[in-house]
């Protein structure tokens, strides 16, 4: 039986440093939800290494579905611009039970 994680070393130290309430083998078990971490919390240096191992398109997923309350509007509008997405839409919003949209951000 293999023990330790199956996620190389300097994944795992940005998962922790972007996600830190999580474990970091957790935060890498749904890439979406750790590129959209990454693309605001992480370094210019984390993304590049995250970059050798994760794909533009899964960049792009991840921010066409992005999780509401995470991006803030620099980040949204600097990805889109540097992923190619336009034009922008606005921020993610939260959806309740009912159908009703959260409220607009500010």
């Amino acid at each position: 039986m293999k023990v330790g994680s199956p996620y190389p070393p300097e994944l795992l130290r940005v998962a922790r440093k972007v996600v830190w309430y999580d474990a970091p083998e957790r935060t890498l078990e749904d890439i979406p939800v750790f590129l959209a971490h990454l693309m605001v919390y992480g370094s210019r240096h984390d993304v590049e290494l995250v970059e050798k191992y994760v794909s533009p398109e899964e960049f792009r997923q991840a921010l066409e579905n992005a999780p509401a309350g995470v991006f803030t509007q620099d980040a949204w509008t600097k990805w889109h611009k540097q992923l190619g997405i336009e034009p922008i839409p606005p921020l993610p919003r939260r959806r309740f039970p009912n159908g009703c949209v959260g409220p607009e951000a500010g």
